[in-house]
């Protein structure tokens, strides 16, 4: 009898270890990806009514000049840091890690050059979170990089993890980072056909299934931007940032044709760009019922919920298109 009570009070201990506590919400962050860190009055408020901790903020690029590697659009801090935690965040480009002639002093150069902004700018930070969409041919290097700057540092160190990072881990591999952020956008090819590239449910559930067997602690992130696609004789032309479809259709430029996608009647510079008679635009973003479609489908699908949930990104562009209790259901376990 007391064997089969220890054997349950064990197998209890041991589910709850699968899951948290549902009755503790996920934290709730924001990514910051400009080059020049300057708050508006609703971006602060934001941060303060949300109660949020933690902000990973862009501090650089690493890309190449000739063989050498080097820092590219360095955050300018303008303004005060709010009182919360600061993560650096580092984008690393593919050809950086493909070069052979790269050396292993890559780690501490930056390092160097965080501590540098950070001790100009008075911040104080314990972590690093890199930002590579690593490839078969550069996953060793990129892997090589996180230990040596766990080497170089006492930092913990985290990664962005996209979707076919996951669902191919067998063959992509998994970072040893304390914890890894699964980029929940960005999910197909920029094109001038009437699909969203940046959420589509019906790739991103054909991603997902693997998030059980997954070994690694995901944190998720998820998308509040927008951006037009323009398209001229079904190609792409450019991208456009934070436009928004109101700011379309009270334009008489613009004809709506279908549900996010609008033809231009009227030649003109629109947006800071010239738009031709027949060129066709489509506006990409996510709905409220999306972002909550997001939580709900990779809670089934990891049988677990996120400690925490980082919204990209924190701009002043993108927060009033959102119904204000959505940030209040999104970091709900259920």
């Amino acid at each position: 009898m007391k064997k089969y009570v220890l054997f349950i009070c064990l197998l209890f201990l041991v589910g709850c270890g699968f899951q948290r506590d549902n009755d503790t919400p996920a934290k709730l962050s924001f990514y910051y990806w400009r080059t020049n860190f300057q708050l508006d009055s609703l971006e602060r408020s934001t941060l303060k009514e949300l109660d949020v901790e933690r902000l990973y903020i862009r501090y650089f690029d690493i890309g190449l000049q000739g063989d050498t590697p080097i820092p590219i659009r360095p955050v300018l801090f303008k303004d005060s840091i709010p009182n919360v935690d600061v993560v650096p965040v580092v984008y690393i480009k593919n050809e950086v890690l493909l070069n052979s002639k790269i050396d292993r002093g890559l780690a501490k150069k930056i390092i160097d050059y965080i501590n540098q902004i950070n001790k100009y700018n008075h911040i104080a930070s314990n972590e690093i979170q890199l930002d590579c969409d690593w490839s078969l041919k550069s996953k060793e290097p990129f892997f090589q990089l996180i230990e040596d700057i766990k080497k170089e540092s006492n930092w913990k160190v985290s990664s962005t993890i996209r979707l076919h990072q996951v669902k191919y881990a067998g063959k992509t591999g998994i970072p040893k980072v304390d914890y890894g952020v699964l980029m929940y956008y960005n999910m197909g090819t920029i094109a001038s056909d009437s699909l969203n590239s940046i959420y589509d449910r019906n790739i991103g559930t054909k991603y997902i299934g693997a998030l059980k067997e997954y070994p690694l602690e995901l944190k998720y992130a998820f998308p509040i931007y927008s951006w037009l696609v323009h398209t001229r004789d079904n190609k792409v032309v450019r991208l456009i940032s934070r436009v928004r479809a109101d700011e379309v259709e009270k334009n008489v430029a613009f004809k709506k044709i279908a549900d996010i996608r609008y033809e231009v009647l009227t030649e003109g510079v629109y947006f800071g760009q010239l738009f031709l008679v027949g060129d066709q635009i489509k506006v990409e973003t996510t709905t409220t019922a999306q972002l909550l479609e997001m939580k709900k489908d990779l809670e089934k699908a990891s049988g677990k919920c996120p400690s925490e949930i980082i919204l990209y990104d924190l701009n002043s562009r993108n927060i009033p298109y959102y119904e204000k209790e959505v940030w209040k259901k999104i970091v709900v376990c259920e």
